[in-house]
């Protein structure tokens, strides 16, 4: 007796398989990061945090909810690499419109300038794979080694 297989149903099986087997991983990123933003004590009601790698790889960002809560991601996949990184934090005041058909006035800085800025920001992390609660308590007094950039002539 002889079988006969259908080729196609086969190699759909085996592709099925594969995506069961893959579907249990999660995102292609190893580590998860949220966390709180402050500023004196007092969670900032937006902006945006940077997670840049000091070795190599992609960058992580997280928007900054109203109650200071963000989680980090690439793209659109959830989560980054583990690994060792500088983290930048931005926030401004709500853009103000300025006129009709314009855009927006970006609005005045809330985050002091040294935390715009990986070499300068002071905030070096260390992301460890699984989940990681990182909550960053932002001052307004400055690094004591903080010079302010000179400014450019036009």
């Amino acid at each position: 007796m002889k079988f006969r297989t259908n080729h196609a149903s086969a190699d759909f099986g085996i592709v099925l398989a594969m995506l069961a087997m893959l579907g249990g991983c999660g995102g292609m990123y190893d580590s998860y990061v949220s966390g709180t933003v402050t500023l004196d004590g007092s969670p900032l009601p937006r902006g945006t945090v940077c997670f840049v790698p000091v070795a190599h790889g992609p960058r992580g960002y997280g928007l900054i909810l109203s109650e200071g809560s963000y989680f980090v991601k690439i793209g659109t996949e959830k989560g980054i690499p583990s690994g060792e990184y500088q983290v930048t934090v931005v926030s401004k005041e709500k853009s103000i419109e300025t006129r009709p058909g314009m855009p927006p006035m970006p609005g005045k800085s809330i985050t002091p300038a040294w935390y715009h800025t990986p070499r300068s920001s002071g905030l070096r992390m260390t992301v460890v794979a699984g989940s990681n609660e990182i909550n960053l308590e932002l001052t307004n007094e400055p690094p004591p080694d903080w010079k302010p950039p000179k400014r450019q002539r036009r």
